[in-house]
């Protein structure tokens, strides 16, 4: 019973060990982390409230007026109001 306890003891601690390298180690093995950046202007939804890239948002109608709304249910649920 002794030498089963032992083993799981080191198993689990040259586990941790490998963790930590992976942790360590992995920005030097897959270089660094590609930082997001928006580029362009960011627009809020009037419908929902998400914010979104204005070069990306769907055109909706709000009488004569165009407005910048996140996906296809939001301008459908902006003209139907």
């Amino acid at each position: 019973m002794g030498r089963v306890a032992i083993f799981l003891f080191l198993l689990f601690a040259f586990l941790v060990v490998l963790r930590l390298l992976r942790v360590f180690l992995a920005p030097y093995l897959t270089g660094p982390r590609p930082r997001h950046t928006v580029e362009g202007e960011m627009v809020r939804d009037p419908v929902c409230g998400t914010w979104v890239d204005r070069r990306l948002a769907l055109a909706g109608r709000r009488g004569e007026e165009w407005v910048p709304v996140c996906s296809e249910k939001c301008r459908q649920s902006l003209e139907s109001a």
